[in-house]
């Protein structure tokens, strides 16, 4: 009987409440997690939007540092096919259709175009710099300037700015403006013109001739490839 009447409440004891203060604290624990993120402003329930914003960790990561290495590998090689060989820098020489290597023979299109602008370029200079277009004795100055330079240049190999300065000098008194120095370096222009020409007929595998043949009339001489002629002359009418 005395070790029983420890166990049984008293009547002047405080009731045991103790249970009803733990069922809310149970049932706060036992709420789905999905409520918790919901009242709190998160991803909805039933979106599946939070397994799929944390990648599994069993998939490796790339290298942060692979791809950059890559782009890096084919900038190196898309720079080496841009950049021009030096070696074949100095085989090269520019007209006015392009760029051709030296030890290539030059097509019968390509000689003809450059002298079609050889010409051209004559006529300009003699419209643009000179008062009058023929000299005190009336022969022309255009014939004058494109037979000086063919047979100096092209013929007999003089340099180019030798030839350019004495027709400079030689045409000074029928210049619209004595001082303008762009005559002068327009002739140079028109000399070099006429040298790579003639470099350009050394290497093809025919022969190349101007003939003056046709009398005071021709104003450009005629062009021959071998014993044809090439291209006409041009005359004076």
């Amino acid at each position: 009987m005395g070790c029983s009447s420890s166990t049984v409440q008293r009547d002047n004891d405080p009731p045991n409440t103790s249970y009803a203060k733990r069922r809310p604290a149970t049932k706060s624990a036992i709420r789905p997690q999905s409520q918790r993120i919901q009242s709190q402003g998160g991803i909805a329930p039933g979106t599946g939007a939070g397994k799929r914003a944390r990648p599994p960790s069993g998939i490796p990561k790339p290298h942060p540092t692979a791809q950059p290495r890559m782009r890096s590998g084919a900038q190196l090689q898309t720079g080496a096919r841009a950049r021009p060989s030096r070696t074949g820098a100095h085989r090269r020489h520019s007209t006015a259709l392009g760029t051709i290597p030296d030890g290539q023979p030059p097509e019968d299109s390509v000689i003809r175009d450059e002298v079609k602008s050889f010409r051209l370029f004559i006529d300009q200079h003699c419209i643009n710099f000179y008062r009058t277009q023929c000299d005190d004795s009336g022969a022309s100055i255009s014939r004058y300037i494109a037979r000086t330079i063919i047979t100096n240049v092209i013929e007999k190999r003089l340099n180019e700015n030798s030839v350019a300065l004495n027709l400079a000098n030689a045409l000074e008194k029928y210049a619209r403006d004595p001082a303008n120095e762009k005559r002068s370096e327009h002739l140079l222009i028109l000399c070099k013109t006429a040298s790579m020409i003639g470099r350009m007929m050394d290497r093809h595998p025919e022969s190349w001739e101007f003939s003056w043949r046709g009398g005071v009339d021709i104003q450009f001489p005629s062009v021959m490839r071998g014993h044809a002629e090439f291209m006409p002359a041009t005359v004076d009418i």
